[in-house]
């Protein structure tokens, strides 16, 4: 009987009759969507708001995509915004600020043979830069403040929501969001979470370590293999930060899968539950005041 039992048990296992629950990676129905706008720049901007389904409300989340992807564009973000819903947080999502149009370095023909000017300082080993300084600067300072109107209107109705509060920023939009946050442009949160972050321009880039480091508030990093060349670049320095800041329990996390897997969905889903749950709350005492753009 027991040769028999130890047959069967494997059996059952893999057909499935004994399973973990777990998150699909399929998205929900958007049934319970609400959606409302916001004025930036004097023009109408979606919000997308999916309220909290669970026994207790843990708090809301506002998530910031990389520009140029919007409030629900496919991936780890809207997955993320469907599923935290389901485990107590109320997910507001907005679409950033618009990306530009690549420069165009198109070379004429009659161009081509001619001897250079000497003008390019650029080394061989790094790529050409896509924008002049001041280019870079006037594209930031655009972004920055679309995405200040945005969270100082996102924050405020934000605080009708009992909880801990998440700002959770992709890509680029990360770069944007630590700026504002140092410049006490917008309110800091209990817990910024930071997916694959970098800036675009290689010294602003290489400042975010820093720009971490002067941050009084708790981050959860969260690194992909797959991952902008820009942001894996940064990513020892970013842990380096962490490490020494033990106070405000931030911490870096490295998915083994790349950030387009189911698996990795379900990693960063747990990671940013258990500790938005866990973070201590911001008192109204020492919290960042928002600053009107």
């Amino acid at each position: 009987m027991l040769k028999f039992i130890r047959v069967l048990l494997p059996s059952m296992f893999a057909c499935g009759l004994f399973t973990t629950t777990t998150v699909l990676a399929t998205p929900t129905s958007d049934a319970e969507q609400q959606t409302s706008q916001i004025q930036i720049e004097g023009k109408p901007v979606t919000v997308l708001t999916r309220e909290w389904q669970y026994r207790i409300h843990r708090g809301s989340a506002i998530f910031i995509p990389a520009p140029g992807e919007n409030a629900m564009s496919p991936g780890l973000l809207e997955y993320l915004r469907q599923q935290l819903n389901l485990l107590g947080w109320t997910t507001i999502s907005f679409t950033p600020p618009p990306q530009p149009a690549e420069p165009n370095f198109t070379t004429e023909a009659s161009e081509i043979s001619k001897a250079g000017d000497g003008k390019v300082q650029d080394s061989g080993n790094n790529g050409t830069r896509k924008r002049s300084d001041d280019a870079w600067q006037q594209l930031q300072q655009t972004q920055q403040a679309y995405l200040q109107q945005a969270l100082t209107q996102l924050q405020t109705s934000a605080q009708a929501f009992a909880g801990k509060k998440l700002l959770i920023a992709a890509g680029s939009s990360a770069a944007l969001v630590l700026n504002l946050l140092k410049n006490n442009n917008i309110m800091a949160p209990d817990l910024l979470v930071l997916i694959n972050p970098y800036a675009e321009e290689v010294a602003a880039n290489a400042q975010l370590p820093k720009l971490l480091a002067d941050l009084p508030l708790a981050v959860l990093d969260l690194q992909s293999p797959d991952a902008n060349s820009a942001s894996l670049a940064t990513q020892s320095q970013r842990q380096q930060v962490y490490d020494s800041h033990p106070g405000y329990h931030s911490r870096q996390r490295l998915l083994a899968l790349n950030s387009t897997q189911s698996t990795a969905y379900d990693v960063c889903l747990h990671l940013i539950n258990q500790m938005g749950s866990g973070v201590v709350a911001t008192t109204d005492e020492n919290a960042t005041k928002a600053v009107s753009p």
